[in-house]
């Protein structure tokens, strides 16, 4: 192989052999600014022709130390036994790399939930040992500068291997061996300071134009000391780096009201992790669901990121993908190519193609090579009993076409500074005023839902105030005046619940990617949502107590008619509270919507009215203790029925039934037990440690 020509006008290297196999002959195009990498492994074709490793570092004209040199500093060969080809040759020292990502003999495994252990210890008592499954089988391998492919038949292993690298397992999966960043361990916290990384589903907030998403998103991740202005071309550059310009104005998008594309989604997914400009791009199948010309143009933008002009912009790629097409598998500078946990091939693309044919699977005429890369290595389910040995020696092969290398932990570790000192984002107050802000807006985009609950709550007010209309002072006021207390106790209740249980079950996916990325503190969005979530409701039980009060014809004294108003918004609170730990805690709306009426019948239950204190059995003490709705009731009785004087005729008092004071129904119905501060006291010590508990659920349960 030789080079054959560099032409300094063109910025085109060509480098060419006398075979004349395409893999061979194709030209590399790029910019003399951007110092590229041509990393290809030695192998020998039966025809005689060698191809030679070569680093081609351009900068301007020179190329780097020979290719020997090279390999006798960085790499050392070893004997080869089932799968173990699973490095590739890198070029830390090119100025373009700024991470190398290194791992060694990593081993993944998945053991089975705490449910299933659960389940079948009972059934195996002492006998039951837990199974794990071997999700990455001792692989090691390198990631240096440029655009990578990950891999791979379905169940390869290829969306672990980018979890792994990128410190997303789940709880049930653990992993023994090494990894470095730039020379040195890292953790979740240090990576993700200085990486991206975007999910197969684009999980965003459909109420938010693309804008203001992108704004959003550079105010929580951008560090503290960036201007307003510096953040606003830091979007725009985003926008039109990734052809959003056009939709900016347009909403994301719901189940119900349609937003932007599939393809612009998935490119606003991308511009907000590049908003913070990372130097590691992690992808979980970014074509997925998407037509062919929408993936083809998403992956050419992240081959321009991949080659961008200026060292700010450059961007190290990595993309597990299952099949692209033949245009996108060109764009891509290296594969790794997984099967069954197993790294089968690691290397240039360009260089695939070579060691498939020496393994005797040269890529046939207008075929797309990864077509053929997945298809050799993806055994035919014709269920023949040979199978398993024909696709073991296939493997074996492609093995043994390649050089077995072996990459230094050490790697790059000169250029750990380059994010050492990656400054702090905003603090946590102003992650707060910035949250507020966003869930503020989004509130207002559902203002559909803020007017319905407004109505609502008219009309249930209306309604209770006309069925009980004047009840007035005279002894049948006794008998009418504590349903209807109890009830305006339960419906603030069971409606201020039921507007906030899917509030964190709809949320919480999107929430936990957002802190896994480093947008937020989980204090910081648990505090903005819920100032949000109690603005929002203040103006119900409000409107409620105004109408209904004086419809009823309760005490005609401003300061009773307060304290009833006290009453219904703590009462309100405390429900949604208690379904905020609910959602919080069950994690699905499913789950919660089923435990949630199951809470509010009991404190319904012991809420005063159907078992008065005075009636209630000792054991259920405690339950009568932990309903809201009994001191709420109990409260709006006492604040009520003190100091009212009531009216007897002449047939009440024959009949020895007269009742003259309120005092007289509160010493019956022992409500005199616990004084009016008491009640508030009692709410809002429930309201805290429900929410309390709340913020636990949604900062530590995660999966």
């Amino acid at each position: 192989m030789n080079l054959e020509s560099l032409d300094e006008d063109s910025d085109v290297v060509t480098i060419s052999s006398s075979s004349n196999e395409p893999y061979l002959n194709r030209g590399y195009n790029g910019s003399k600014s951007d110092i590229h990498l041509s990393d290809v492994n030695e192998t020998s074709s039966e025809n005689g022709h060698v191809a030679v490793p070569i680093f081609n570092a351009l900068h301007e004209t020179s190329i780097s130390a020979p290719h020997h040199e090279q390999q006798q500093t960085r790499l050392s060969q070893t004997n080869l036994g089932p799968y173990e080809q699973q490095e590739s040759l890198v070029d830390p020292n090119s100025d373009r790399v700024t991470t190398v990502l290194v791992w060694q003999n990593l081993v993944v495994s998945a053991k089975e939930d705490d449910k299933n252990r659960f389940l079948q210890s009972l059934k195996g008592y002492k006998n039951y040992v837990p199974k794990k499954k071997q999700l990455l089988v001792n692989v090691s391998g390198a990631i240096t500068g440029g655009l990578w492919a990950v891999m791979g038949p379905s169940g390869s292993g290829k969306s672990t291997l980018l979890n792994t690298l990128a410190c997303r397992l789940d709880v049930n999966t653990t992993y023994t061996g090494e990894m470095r960043l730039n020379g040195a361990a890292y953790d979740n916290a240090e990576l993700k300071r200085i990486a991206g990384y975007v999910m197969q589903d684009d999980m965003l907030n459909g109420h938010l134009t693309v804008e203001e998403t992108l704004n959003y998103t550079a105010e929580l991740r951008l560090p503290r000391h960036v201007t307003r202005e510096q953040r606003n071309d830091r979007v725009r550059d985003v926008m039109n780096d990734m052809g959003l310009v056009h939709v900016k104005n347009v909403i994301i998008g719901t189940p119900l009201k349609k937003g932007i594309s599939g393809g612009e989604r998935k490119r606003l997914c991308v511009g907000m992790q590049l908003l913070s400009r990372p130097q590691l791009l992690f992808l979980d199948e970014p074509t997925s669901g998407l037509d062919s010309v929408t993936a083809l143009d998403l992956l050419g933008t992240l081959h321009d990121l991949a080659h961008g002009k200026s060292q700010e912009k450059a961007v190290t790629v990595v993309c597990s993908i299952h099949q692209p097409q033949s245009k996108i598998f060109d764009l891509f500078d290296s594969v790794i190519l997984l099967k069954q946990g197993n790294i089968l091939y690691q290397g240039p693309r360009e260089q695939a193609m070579e060691v498939f044919k020496q393994a005797g699977y040269p890529c046939p005429l207008y075929t797309n090579p990864a077509d053929h890369l997945l298809d050799v290595v993806t055994p035919p389910r014709d269920g023949a009993s040979d199978t398993s040995e024909k696709q073991a020696l296939i493997d074996s092969q492609i093995l043994q076409a390649q050089t077995p290398i072996q990459v230094d932990l050490n790697l790059g570790a000169d250029k750990r500074l380059l994010y050492f000192n990656v400054p702090k984002g905003p603090p946590w107050f102003t992650q707060v005023r910035i949250l507020l802000r966003r869930t503020l807006q989004e509130q207002f985009r559902k203002r559909d839902i803020l007017i319905a609950s407004l109505v609502q709550t008219v009309i249930m007010a209306v309604l209770i105030g006309t069925v009980f209309l004047k009840i007035g002072i005279g002894q049948r006021s006794v008998i009418r005046r504590q349903p209807v207390l109890f009830f305006c106790s339960v419906n603030q209740g069971v409606f201020g619940a039921l507007t906030v249980i899917n509030t964190f079950p709809v949320e919480r996916a999107l929430t936990l990617r957002e802190r896994a990325s480093g947008t937020y503190f989980a204090s910081a969005y648990f505090i903005a949502k819920i100032i949000v979530e109690t603005l929002v409701q203040l103006p119900m039980p409000i409107i409620f107590s105004i109408v209904v009060y004086f419809l009823i014809g309760l005490q005609p004294t401003a300061g009773k008619f307060f304290i009833f108003m006290l009453f219904m918004l703590l009462c309100s609170m405390a429900s949604t509270s208690l379904a905020l730990m609910i959602s919080a805690i069950c994690k699905t709306t499913d789950l919660s919507v089923t435990v949630l009426p199951m809470a509010l019948e009991v404190s319904r239950l012991f809420g005063g009215f159907f078992l008065a204190p005075a009636n209630l059995p000792k054991y259920f003490a405690w339950l009568d203790a932990l309903s809201y709705v009994k001191y709420t009731y109990v409260g709006v009785s006492l604040n009520e029925l003190s100091n009212l004087h009531l009216t007897c005729t002449a047939a009440n008092i024959a009949a020895g039934s007269c009742v003259k004071v309120g005092e007289t129904t509160i010493k019956t119905l022992g409500f005199d037990y616990i004084p009016l501060g008491g009640c508030i006291g009692a709410i809002l010590a429930y309201i805290i440690v429900c929410r309390v508990i709340a913020f636990l659920g949604v900062r530590f349960l995660k999966s």
